[in-house]
């Protein structure tokens, strides 16, 4: 049976199953590598990298210019839409690498830093060697082949944080990070080019482009827009902070990104294809596909960061030791509102399944200059006032992207309530009930121990004892596989 033939519900949990299992391995991974590497390491090293981020991210989005997302809703698509892609993404990486290794001693002077210049003419070599592998990896996530991604990915994670840790033990300290970043990348493209079926010609045709132009270029400026709001404070951090305190909150930030991450990456490669493909059924389906998509990530995503939140000074001391202490404090404040961002991203594809990049546009632009606004204002009085705030912006914005999508979804206000306010008041609650008796506990790793088990254990009796409709369908699809196994073991 080819991929097309799949059923919807078929391809569906097989992208979720095969999602979940990579990026399961690849945060395991991720954590490995992070333990290592954190330890080897002083935050002045991970300040330098942090501070370049959003050069790269930045570059990154107008090398891609949207046009993967573009072909992924494109209708009666060719091999020549792929085609035009691949090469016009290439000619732009092309061409903002040089633009920046010329501007590399600038960025050094703007900084203070003169080891920057030569750091960002390599560092920035990424988004060039990505660029080879877009038109592919859309290609992968159009057809919903998630084995072939997960594949390509957990391969990439492996052998670009072996590179990473082998070289940080040489002493090559900064220069570890970077290296680790560009043996991903290139393991990355080439197995997103293995993997595809779409083979790269040399007949130049560009033409194919100014179909996907108009959603294209708006989706380019959303994610430049995205890339400034995910790495803003990183960056202008280093200008009016020390670099070891960049160092510290890009360590942070890491884990935090780390813990989305999981649940994030399924989304982008799930929701946008699923609510494509569903978008000529009737406007119930639609939303009932769509509650049971919020529902399964809010499940997942608020206990998740808020465990990781609750947790953060054992998780940092245990992991990677007393010298990065500071970003237990960044990471505590950060993973809390990061559960309310990854929510907020479901809608964010949903917005995009239904070829609206305008709104998705300037919704993303409100927020980077609200963010903006809020640096200016509140810089004085310190970084843990800079992330009380932010924090509290992305619990707000959550409630924006609804009132987008309520009317277009038949989505009522008291649906949020229930797929994701009631996820995030049970994982609180749990979140307070375990504070009160693990706290005290004076072992650091028993004390983490109890902290995780306690909140895990208390959500899933308050979802259980609620009759949580999520959890009812969790436990009967695991019940499902064990009778089927031991059927099949028979």
């Amino acid at each position: 049976m080819s991929n097309n033939e799949i059923p919807l519900k078929q391809k569906t949990i097989k992208g979720f199953l095969w999602g979940g299992i990579a990026n399961g391995i690849q945060q395991v991974l991720a954590l490995l590598f992070g333990i290592v590497l954190g330890r080897i390491l002083m935050p002045e090293d991970m300040g330098i990298v942090g501070i370049l981020t959003i050069f790269s991210t930045v570059s990154a989005a107008f090398m891609e210019s949207g046009f993967g997302s573009a072909l992924m809703i494109k209708k009666n698509i060719k091999q020549e839409d792929y085609n035009a892609v691949h090469w016009l993404c290439i000619a732009i990486g092309t061409g903002l690498y040089l633009v920046f290794f010329i501007a590399a001693p600038f960025i050094a002077d703007f900084y203070d830093i003169p080891a920057l210049a030569t750091v960002a003419r390599v560092s920035f070599l990424n988004f060039f060697i990505s660029s080879f592998g877009i038109a592919h990896s859309a290609y992968l996530n159009r057809n919903l082949l998630m084995r072939e991604r997960a594949l390509s990915t957990t391969v990439a994670v492996f052998i670009g944080g072996i590179c990473g840790i082998t070289t940080a033990f040489y002493g090559l300290g900064y220069w570890s990070l970077i290296i680790q970043n560009l043996a991903y990348c290139i393991m990355t493209s080439s197995g997103f080019f293995y993997y595809s079926g779409f083979r790269p010609t040399l007949h130049f045709n560009f033409k194919p482009i100014q179909s996907m132009f108009q959603y294209s270029s708006k989706l380019l400026i959303t994610n430049v827009f995205i890339n400034i709001n995910n790495n803003f404070l990183t960056s202008i951090l280093g200008k009016f902070f020390p670099t070891a305190t960049v160092g510290q909150f890009n360590q942070a930030n890491k884990w935090n990104l780390m813990g989305q991450t999981f649940i994030v990456s399924i989304n982008n490669s799930l929701i946008q294809p699923l609510m494509s493909e569903i978008s000529r059924t009737d406007k119930l389906r639609q939303t009932r596909v769509f509650r049971k998509l919020l529902s399964f990530v809010s499940f997942i995503t608020f206990p998740l960061m808020f465990c990781l939140s609750f947790t953060s000074h054992e998780f940092i001391l245990i992991l990677i030791g007393e010298k990065w202490l500071a970003s237990a404090d960044y990471l505590r404040i950060i993973a809390f509102g990061g559960a309310f961002a990854v929510a907020s991203n479901v809608f964010a594809n949903y917005i995009l399944s239904r070829g609206r990049s305008t709104i998705y546009m300037w919704n993303i632009i409100c927020f980077g200059m609200l963010q903006i606004a809020l640096f200016l204002l509140l810089k004085s009085h310190g970084i843990m006032y800079l992330l009380y705030a932010y924090t509290a912006l992305q619990i707000i914005w959550l409630n924006t992207w609804y009132f987008i999508c309520r009317h277009q979804l038949q989505y009522h206000y008291y649906f949020l309530f229930k797929d994701v306010f009631l996820f995030a008041a049970a994982a609180a609650l749990s979140l307070f009930i375990t504070n009160l008796w693990a706290s005290p506990i004076d072992h650091i790793y028993l004390r983490f121990i109890a902290k995780v088990a306690g909140l895990l254990g208390i959500y899933l009796f308050l979802l259980f004892m609620t009759k949580s409709d999520i959890l009812s369908e969790v436990i009967s699809f695991l019940k499902e596989k064990l009778i089927n196994k031991k059927n099949t073991n028979k």
